[in-house]
Formats: C-alpha cells, structure tokens, sequence
C-alpha cells in the first residue's frame, strides 16, 4: 500500500510518486521537441532573406544550454499548465539553438512583418514559442501561488536571511 502525502492543500503525491513526475518529464520533452522540430521545417522550407538571419554568440549557446538545464526542475511542480508553458519555452529554446549550431550562430528569421516603409520585424516560430511559454509559466506560476498562498510563511524570505523575525 502506497502512502499518500498531502501537498500544497490540493495536490497529493504519492510516497513514490517518481511515476508522476516521471510522466511531466516526457510531456515537457515531447512538447519542446515536436515545436522544435517544426520550428526547424519551417526555417528549412521558407527562404529567409540575408537581412533576417541574426547573428548569435557562444555565450548566447551556453545560456540556451543552462535555461534549457533549469526548466527540468519545473516538472517537480504538479501542474499540467506549469508543463506546457515549460514545454513551449524548451521547444523555442532549443528550436533557436539547433538552428544556430547548425549554421555557425546565425538564426534565420524567416517570417517577416512589414511595418511599413521597407522597414518589418523578422522572427520565427522558436521566438513565438518562447513567449507563448513565459506567459504560460507566469499564469501558471501566479495561479499556484495564488492557490496555496494561506500555506506561505508568513516571514519573508529576506527577513528570514537577514535573521529578523519580520515584524
């Protein structure tokens, strides 16, 4: 018999719950590499003019690496939302790092949007997905905060490392 601990007042884990989170693990990387993997085909089969290719560091390739590293802890959370918006995020990251590793840091940037003038706004669909997954994370970040906010200490986390008692 599996015992059962309560978490954030909603949500319950099982004493073994590797299963679960186990579970979000392959959500998040499915999700990240099905959008990375369109986000490729799109940049291979829509031409990108010289203009919107744009030029990346290997710091910038590090970052990638690091944040794509930092998001697996989310799946730790037991929110399907929390997922998602971490999937979306993963998938534009990593979209935008395979394409510049495979063409010396230079992401294209096939969709165009003219403002007008000769003058337009190039990106692609790695750039949208990792918009769509920090508005998704916020929400779902807020929501659970919101949610389990009688459960929050009531010493703020400076008080507590500046060592006063918060009042």
């Amino acid at each position: 018999m599996r015992e059962r601990i309560a978490f954030c007042a909603q949500y319950e884990y099982e004493a073994n719950g590797m299963g679960e989170r186990r579970g979000r693990l392959l959500v998040l990387w499915l999700l990240a590499s099905t959008l990375a993997a369109f986000d490729l085909w799109v940049n291979v089969f829509v031409p990108t003019p010289d203009w919107a290719f744009h030029q990346r560091s290997s710091l910038w390739a590090f970052g990638c690496v690091v944040l794509l590293i930092l998001l697996v802890p989310l799946t730790r959370l037991p929110s399907p939302m929390v997922t998602i918006g971490a999937g979306f995020l993963a998938g534009g990251v990593l979209g935008n790092l395979i394409s510049g590793a495979s063409d010396h840091l230079a992401v294209p940037n096939p969709l165009l949007l003219h403002t007008g003038a000769g003058g337009g706004i190039a990106f692609n669909f790695a750039d949208a997905f990792i918009i769509t997954g920090n508005l998704i994370l916020v929400l779902a970040l807020c929501a659970i905060v919101i949610r389990n906010r009688r459960e929050l200490k009531q010493k703020s986390a400076l008080a507590h490392f500046f060592g006063r008692d918060g009042s």
